[in-house]
């Protein structure tokens, strides 16, 4: 097992926090607490919200075009930006199928190399390792979590919609929660705080995000969905 204490100064992105909310932190090792797909596709479309948070992407009639190809500090974001702008402008629906392919491993290993998670490797019975992962600091891994629960479980009659779009913070805090919905992840969140509610604030709270944030959440409520029937049929 091998796993470091986070710093303080270990920094959280969008994708990480995604990551960590759809994951319970209870056990030994995460669980979680979405079907794959959901999963894979909720940390695509954070990867590419993060870009967008940071003015590197924005959204054109449904396809991502680069804004500043100026590559970010991080190096998965980076990696990301770095293949976007190699092709031509394609649609959302396009690089939330490719990035979904392999998000969880390079998220989960993003966590890891910061500290945030503990890496361990199980033989399987066919043979092979798989790589799982354990929470180094419960109440740190929480946080994400938490902060969703104060945004959506009580009510915020003074909260001015128009500042969401003017906040970043409060807009990133405000698409991890439409990520979280738009993936089937929030009820799982929310079971025992009135999901139905939080719902109908959410639903608030999306209208007043940027254009290329709230089609990203759109996109990826359709992808999660077409995924589902896909299996059903």
């Amino acid at each position: 097992m091998t796993g470091r204490a986070p710093s303080s100064s270990s920094h959280l992105r969008l994708a990480d926090e995604y990551f960590l909310v759809a994951h319970n932190h209870d056990t030994d090792t995460i669980v979680p607490r979405l079907h794959d797909t959901g999963i894979d596709l909720g940390l695509a479309g954070a990867l590419l919200a993060e870009l967008v948070l940071e003015r590197r992407l924005r959204v054109v009639d449904g396809r991502v075009i680069v804004f500043d190809p100026t590559p970010p500090n991080d190096q998965l974001a980076a990696s990301v930006l770095r293949d976007i702008v190699m092709e031509p402008p394609l649609s959302i629906r396009v690089w939330l199928e490719y990035l979904s392919q392999d998000a969880r491993d390079k998220v989960g290993s993003r966590l890891h190399v910061a500290g945030h998670l503990a890496q361990t490797r199980q033989r399987k019975w066919w043979g092979g390792t798989a790589v799982q992962y354990r929470t180094v600091n419960a109440e740190q891994a929480l946080i994400p979590e938490v902060r969703l629960h104060e945004l959506l479980a009580r009510p915020h009659p003074d909260i001015q919609f128009a500042r969401i779009s003017k906040d970043h913070k409060l807009m990133r805090d405000v698409t991890l929660a439409a990520l979280a919905h738009s993936t089937g992840l929030l009820s799982a969140l929310l079971w025992y705080h009135g999901p139905h509610r939080a719902r109908s604030q959410l639903d608030e709270m999306r209208r007043a995000l940027p254009d290329p944030l709230l089609e990203l959440a759109k996109q990826t409520e359709a992808a999660v969905g077409d995924a589902v029937l896909g299996r059903r049929r």
